[in-house]
């Protein structure tokens, strides 16, 4: 959006919105099988870069319904009931729990194009992304036809077919009349959902 289309600004958003997992914060994460609990220590680096504090990482992970104690550099996750193997298995899965941003959102790259800033994303997850204030929805595409027919309905999935196909044929320097690429992306959409063009999509449609 207008307000927020500057290098500042972008930054900070592209940033809320990368996947960030325990891992990425955290300096060590240790067992403590005497007072059966699971310590993770913070990299404070990290968390200045995420621009979270430890207190939001314990809140987040209270949320997800874990007994957690903050220390002054640490915090301990107690689990009194779980045997030693257990303790192991929820330390491995711990360093895969979402802290912030959203989930499927891997890497993020701001680029300019002209005057408006434009954050790029490796993974996708359009539903999330639009809700942010300081995302222009009407300029927000993801190449995930799937995605893209469920969120914005299955004209806008249409569109994003014969954009995609377009696309491909001008990289290779081949000139091909619009209507038959929206000939083919109505063939894979007349049904309302999106078929491809293969044995099982399109072809078990009809005989023709």
């Amino acid at each position: 959006e207008k307000e927020y289309n500057n290098e500042e600004s972008s930054k900070v958003l592209a940033e809320k919105m990368k996947e960030v997992t325990l891992k990425e914060i955290a300096s060590e994460i240790s067992l403590d099988f005497t007072g059966k609990s699971i310590e993770v220590k913070f990299d404070n680096h990290a968390l200045k870069r995420i621009h979270i504090s430890a207190k939001k990482v314990v809140q987040r992970l209270q949320e997800l319904e874990f007994k957690v104690r903050e220390k002054s550099d640490s915090i301990a996750i107690n689990v009194p009931d779980l045997s030693f193997k257990d303790m192991y298995k929820l330390k491995e899965k711990l360093k895969d729990t979402i802290i912030s941003g959203i989930k499927g959102i891997k890497q993020i790259l701001i680029v300019k194009r002209d005057k408006d800033f434009i954050i790029t994303t490796l993974g996708t997850n359009m539903e999330e992304i639009i809700k942010f204030k300081e995302v222009n929805a009407h300029k927000t595409i993801s190449n995930d036809l799937y995605e893209i027919a469920e969120v914005l309905g299955i004209e806008a999935g249409r569109q994003l077919i014969i954009n995609e196909i377009k696309n491909v044929l001008e990289t290779q320097g081949l000139d091909i009349n619009t209507r038959h690429l929206k000939l083919a992306a109505d063939a894979m959409c007349n049904t309302g959902e999106i078929k491809g063009v293969t044995r099982m999509g399109i072809d078990s449609q009809k005989s023709s």
